[in-house]
């Protein structure tokens, strides 16, 4: 592995720390959730996300998480960061959308950082703020949105230089199952590999998840 490619991953994940905020707060709000739906506080499932999800999915916050990965040397930074992330954003969500809501980064393949926030919510209008057509741009990139298993995603490609669309540059998902919603992000992770997260992290959350 190349340095400048370690560098690029590392730098990532540094960007990432800094903004999970704006990312969190922003990004994922301004496409957002059309309206709380307020459950019978008793019959309501505490909202957690745990320290491992299945396939390989460790929280970002816990330093043994990258400890033998390309960014052992960082572990501890970008684990401090992200777990003042994870704390500031389990304030601000419920705070101000009045309704349980909770969120966490995480790692796969000891690089690959994975967003997830889960709203007590029926989700549905979930949008970026312009679509374009990918295959239309000459290799531009672009934002489309595709159903993909249970989920619908936003999907974003970058430039290409041969004038294809290619793969997507990152990726959004959202799958709903009764009152309670997941919205999950990467830039490295695939969209199907996304929503099979987000129906496992429901199947444990929701009685209703199938």
């Amino acid at each position: 592995m190349s340095s400048s490619t370690s560098s690029s991953r590392t730098s990532t994940w540094v960007g990432i720390a800094v903004g999970v905020v704006l990312l969190a707060l922003v990004g994922l709000f301004a496409i957002g959730l059309p309206k709380v739906a307020k459950a019978d506080a008793s019959e309501e499932v505490e909202l957690v996300l745990p320290d491992t999800l299945p396939g390989g999915y460790a929280a970002a916050d816990d330093p043994d998480s990258f400890a033998d990965g390309e960014l052992a040397a960082q572990a501890e930074a970008i684990a401090t960061q992200q777990a003042a992330s994870t704390e500031y954003g389990n304030t601000v969500l419920p705070k101000v959308l009045g309704t349980p809501a909770v969120t966490r980064s995480y790692v796969v393949d000891g690089t690959q950082a994975v967003f997830v926030q889960v709203f007590r919510s029926a989700g549905g209008a979930f949008a970026p703020g312009v679509l374009t057509d990918p295959t239309t741009t000459n290799g531009a990139g672009g934002t489309t949105m595709e159903k993909v298993g249970d989920g619908a995603c936003i999907l974003t490609y970058g430039q290409s230089a041969d004038g294809s669309a290619a793969e997507p540059s990152d990726s959004q998902c959202q799958v709903t199952s009764g009152d309670l919603t997941v919205q999950i992000q990467s830039s490295g992770v695939p969209a199907k590999d996304l929503v099979t997260v987000a129906d496992g992290i429901l199947a444990d959350l929701s009685p209703d998840a199938s």
